[in-house]
């Protein structure tokens, strides 16, 4: 068992935002795993909100090294014990056909023509589209705020956390109070990521996505992700909670 302590900023949330939890997470697993093997896919749930003042401990379980792929199971502790339970799978580069059926959507704004979304949190944010008339949907560019390296592992840890800012916004936009939220108690289930072709998270990232109805107090929101120039680098998955807020006056 490998084990690393991980920390972020008190932003003054009170609890941690998700996408730090899991880019930790998919970090920590990364960094037991040999330099040839790069992150392909990841499955995370959140078992219970994190406390953004402590620090999280990450425990890294090595369940299989192979030649191709190689598998690591993470949980993420805290003193009130689990905060998440992810578990990563990375792959050597393999030679093979590489072949593109979707495209960004057409006729979108570029990011310099869009203004800033505000946010605490460490990147850029255009949002280009959200609603749900015809269909719930969120488009947006996202970017690191900082310049990233060269690292693989570090420009996928910077879409882990950049992937977890909108897909539960989308996801609850079907259910018929979707668009308001103080209505609503919502929060994040559980979180996938794969990672089809390499990406840099400090260049703008096209984030297409689109909330895919809501049953059983559970909203699902399914994204692509594009490179400006349109390569689809990877999809993204997140189920959320979503809950009518109970109301002093009984409504």
């Amino acid at each position: 068992m490998d084990a690393y302590l991980g920390s972020g900023p008190d932003l003054g949330w009170g609890r941690i935002y998700g996408g730090q939890v899991v880019a930790q997470a998919l970090r920590a697993a990364g960094l037991t795993v040999d330099v040839p093997h790069r992150p392909h896919s990841l499955h995370a749930y959140f078992v219970r909100a994190g406390d953004e003042r402590q620090p999280v401990l990450f425990e890294v379980e090595r369940v299989r090294d192979g030649r191709s792929f190689t598998t690591r199971q993470v949980v993420a502790y805290q003193a009130g014990g689990a905060i998440l339970n992810l578990i990563a799978s990375f792959q050597k580069d393999e030679e093979g056909e590489d072949v593109q059926s979707v495209r960004p959507p057409a006729g979108i704004p570029l990011p310099e023509e869009l203004r800033a979304a505000p946010t605490d949190l460490f990147f850029d944010d255009r949002i280009a589209a959200h609603g749900r008339d015809p269909q719930a949907q969120g488009i947006t560019w996202m970017r690191s705020a900082e310049p990233l390296g060269d690292d693989p592992l570090v420009h996928a840890c910077a879409l882990a956390y950049l992937s977890d800012e909108h897909p539960l916004g989308v996801a609850v936009l079907p259910h018929s109070r979707g668009d308001r939220w103080d209505d609503l108690v919502a929060a994040s289930l559980d979180h996938a990521i794969w990672f089809h072709r390499p990406l840099r998270a400090d260049e703008w990232l096209l984030f297409d996505l689109h909330g895919h109805g809501v049953a059983n107090s559970r909203g699902l929101g399914i994204g692509r992700v594009f490179t400006a120039t349109g390569t689809h680098v990877a999809t993204i998955a997140q189920e959320g909670l979503v809950r009518v807020r109970d109301r002093p006056d009984g409504t």
